[in-house]
């Protein structure tokens, strides 16, 4: 009885102890599967908190680079204006000294174009538009009235600013007015910083615009108001006698566009001295005329070529002139520089005062 009863239990050991020794390995595979499982959750939630810590520190990073390159350009931006400010005052700009020897000369030529000389004279002075423009764009950014989707969007425009308040190019930018003031002079008195108005149209096939030509398309000094005749050139107040002066002739985009010469805003200082609301105001107007022009193929735009007649201007006109913001609709290789043959006397020579010399006969 005893060894049936052994043997019984040992047949039973053997049949019961397989299958619990299975489940009991599986439990314990389970077992590890769901540590190794845990870990790796653990160690996945370990490395997404770092990412996302890493990705954190480089967002603050980049604010704080961002706001210091901010700060860093408004400084340079504020000195820049400064320093124009100063010379503006103290008259050592040589070109804002010979608007008002050329309005001197002039006055006493024609008298008759005393009040219009003495709003051009203001060129010379703080109360320039170009100047007044860059003071006003410069306090948009630093009082944070002006806004901007990023911080190098804001960099850019105190680049800008720091460009156009340079004062050797503020200097090549009171050529414009310098040119008004000799064209009213019917040759008397010589262009400066650019060709002659002969060789211009000859360069540029560019037409006969009248007095105050250089002005023509500027924001600083008029605007375009649309009609269903095209865009039209309207003075500002104090520039209205141009208009009077042409017999009230009216400039339209499109014959404008095409015949215009060459001017140091448009051809030169156009990106610098322009707010991005004028930027985008010029950019309207010119997709206006071409939705109403195009199609007929008459459609020009002012822009699609560099006009050449530049002389004498400083280097670092030269240099920002490169990165002019284009028409859509430009030409590709279209120079800026003019023939010798054609290069002022005033690049050399220097101004003078004297009638032989100064006058362009």
């Amino acid at each position: 009885m005893f060894d049936d009863e052994r043997a019984g239990s040992l047949v039973l050991h053997d049949i019961i102890c397989p299958n619990l020794l299975r489940k009991v390995t599986k439990v314990r595979r389970v077992s590890k599967l769901e540590v190794f499982s845990s870990k790796l959750c653990v160690s996945g939630a370990r490395n997404v908190r770092f990412l996302l810590v890493t990705l954190l520190l480089g967002l603050l990073v980049g604010c704080s680079s961002g706001d210091a390159q901010v700060e860093s350009e408004l400084l340079s931006a504020e000195q820049r204006i400064d320093a124009l400010q100063q010379a503006l005052n103290a008259g050592t700009l040589r070109n804002a000294a010979i608007i008002r020897q050329y309005s001197q000369i002039l006055r006493k030529d024609r008298p008759e174009l005393s009040s219009l000389l003495s709003v051009l004279e203001r060129e010379a002075t703080l109360e320039n538009p170009l100047y007044v423009s860059l003071r006003q764009r410069f306090n948009g950014i630093k009082n944070g009235t002006e806004n901007f989707e990023s911080w190098t969007e804001k960099v850019e425009e105190l680049q800008s600013i720091q460009t156009a308040s340079n004062t050797a190019v503020f200097n090549d930018a009171l050529s414009d007015t310098v040119n008004v003031i000799a064209d009213l002079s019917n040759g008397s008195l010589a262009r400066v910083n650019a060709v002659s108005k002969e060789a211009d149209m000859a360069l540029n096939n560019s037409k006969e615009q009248g007095p105050g030509s250089q002005y023509v398309g500027n924001p600083h000094y008029g605007r375009w108001s649309h009609g269903s005749g095209g865009s039209l050139w309207a003075w500002y107040g104090q520039y209205a006698f141009f208009s009077n002066l042409m017999g009230g002739r009216n400039y339209y985009y499109n014959s404008w566009a095409g015949g215009r010469g060459y001017s140091y805003y448009h051809d030169m200082g156009r990106n610098n001295y322009s707010s991005r609301s004028q930027k985008s105001s010029m950019r309207d107007v010119e997709q206006r005329s071409r939705k109403q022009f195009g199609s007929s193929g008459k459609f020009k735009s002012p822009y699609a070529k560099t006009r050449s007649g530049a002389s004498g201007v400083s280097r670092a006109s030269t240099a920002q002139s490169k990165s002019l913001f284009k028409s859509p609709y430009a030409k590709s290789g279209a120079g800026s520089k003019s023939s010798s043959k054609f290069q002022s006397s005033t690049r050399s020579s220097g101004f003078r005062t004297t009638r032989g010399a100064s006058r362009g006969k």
